[in-house]
């Protein structure tokens, strides 16, 4: 592997780990300045708010203004983000950064991929595995690390923070001397489509992330209340690299029957998690939690790509866009309901509330990839 897709695939694995280093003390700063569930909840989906519109607006940034300048800017606002927090870490602080680690996440995510692409233009299979395993490794590990840290010494600006902050720094000084590639005269703006039967997958898809949120942010509120530490980290590693681990099965599978697959598993893992958050029962939450790794970053994840890529024949990128659209969309807005009716009626009793919309909701979408694997057959 050549030095500067060290670089870049190290630059997107820092920049992903840095979006989740504050996590495990989301509801600590919410506490400290007087606020609740609902509050950390925002902050965490405030993330989507710079994500998103990064994505669908700046897309093509790259291909003009050149890939190495955006890694840099991507990198740069991650450092900002993250020494932000080191200098004032409180829940209004936590709002901006947010802001700012979407914007770093949004910017990375397609730049970093089309380096590499252009570095190994003959082995995409090999660019999409560093890709996926750079990005699984950096989400599941930044509130892993924060953890780690704070298991050994309590504090509001926890020594990951500065870890994190100068790795940044040095990874910025080693992409300053990468070549930069290439710019390709495109759109700037590239806004999302939305094929009627790729809907579907997008609901999936949504349904499916929004338990990460949960998970993070949710539920070890809820296990504090029966002694047991902020395991925040260890569920957010346990959800996303369990599906890592399943994403070779589910590559192999019809992307329909994956999906089906993924709604069915959806529901037991959020059943269980719920059901040991409700008891108390730590090691049931963490069986709930890899079981709904396993649908919602294995099975779900790669089969609706596969259903949306498909179905969008030679506007598969706008298509693609649209679908992790749907995917971020699920992961912040569910969360901001889910915390502020938690203030209000209590955890359980949200969860509960919320398990029946899953349930009634992945009952359909097995129901229509049914019904359109039927007509499929009538059609041959």
């Amino acid at each position: 592997m050549k030095r500067p897709a060290i670089i870049v695939a190290i630059a997107i694995f820092l920049i992903t780990h840095a979006a989740n280093l504050q996590i495990p003390l989301y509801n600590t700063y919410a506490t400290l300045a007087g606020f609740g569930s609902g509050i950390s909840a925002i902050a965490f989906s405030t993330y989507v708010a710079g994500l998103l519109p990064t994505l669908i607006l700046l897309g093509g940034a790259s291909d003009q203004i050149g890939r190495k300048k955006v890694i840099l800017a991507s990198l740069l606002f991650a450092c900002v983000a993250t020494f932000l927090m080191i200098a004032h870490p409180t829940i209004y602080t936590l709002f901006v950064t947010r802001v700012l680690q979407g914007i770093g996440v949004g910017l990375i995510t397609g730049t970093g991929t089309a380096y590499l692409s252009t570095l190994m233009p003959q082995n995409s299979a090999r660019v999409a595995a560093y890709v996926s395993l750079t990005t699984a490794l950096g989400f599941s590990s930044g509130a892993l690390l924060t953890n780690l840290i704070l298991s050994i010494h309590n504090s509001l600006v926890p020594f990951s923070y500065w870890i994190i902050f100068v790795l940044i720094l040095g990874c910025i000084g080693l992409a300053i001397n990468i070549p930069e590639q290439a710019t390709i005269p495109t759109p700037l703006v590239r806004l999302p489509l939305f094929p009627s039967k790729a809907i579907w997958a997008g609901l999936a898809i949504a349904l499916a992330w929004s338990l990460a949120g949960i998970v993070g942010i949710i539920l070890p509120t809820q296990l504090v209340q029966y002694g047991l530490p902020n395991w925040s980290g260890p569920m957010l590693f346990i959800i996303v690299m369990t599906g890592v681990v399943f994403q070779p099965v589910a590559r192999r599978m019809e992307p329909r029957r994956s999906l089906q697959l993924g709604s069915l598993l959806m529901v037991i893992g959020y059943a269980l998690f719920t059901s040991g958050a409700a008891w108390g029962s730590l090691s049931l939450v963490l069986l709930g939690v890899a079981i709904a790794g396993i649908a919602c970053y294995g099975f779900t994840y790669l089969g609706g790509l596969a259903e949306v890529v498909r179905l969008g024949g030679n506007q598969s990128a706008r298509v693609t866009s649209g679908y992790f659209a749907c995917a971020y969309l699920g992961y912040g807005i569910p969360v901001i309901l889910i915390g502020f009716l938690s203030d209000r009626f209590g955890i359980i009793p949200t969860l509960v509330g919320f398990g029946a919309i899953l349930l009634i909701s992945n009952v359909l979408l097995i129901a229509v990839y049914q019904t359109l694997k039927y007509e499929k057959k009538l059609q041959a």
